[in-house]
């Protein structure tokens, strides 16, 4: 999914809201995958473009993955993803004084 993100195509629900996302808002992603396409050279390009569009990069995590590998490339824990989340917000409203 993060290609189609990174390529700007929009064939589904999520890649549509991608697409029409207004980058002033924040927006997480946290990737899961392979080791091996982890640490491909297309995934650092579209790390790269993700970055650019100012989306915040939740890694993913060593782990077993769904091939039965174990590896780099588990989605990070739901509660890692909220904390991150979360500690972004409450920065963000420190810095505007709310």
């Amino acid at each position: 999914m993060m290609n189609q993100i990174a390529g700007g195509l929009c064939d589904n629900l999520l890649t549509c809201i991608i697409r029409a996302w207004d980058y002033e808002k924040p927006i997480f992603v946290a990737p899961a995958m392979n080791t091996y396409m982890w640490t491909n050279p297309f995934t650092e390009r579209h790390l790269m473009t993700v970055d650019e569009l100012g989306m915040t990069l939740i890694p993913p995590v060593s782990n077993r993955l769904a091939c039965g590998d174990y590896g780099t490339g588990a989605m990070a824990e739901p509660s890692l993803i909220f904390s991150t989340v979360s500690l972004f917000m409450e920065s963000r409203q420190n810095v505007n004084g709310s």
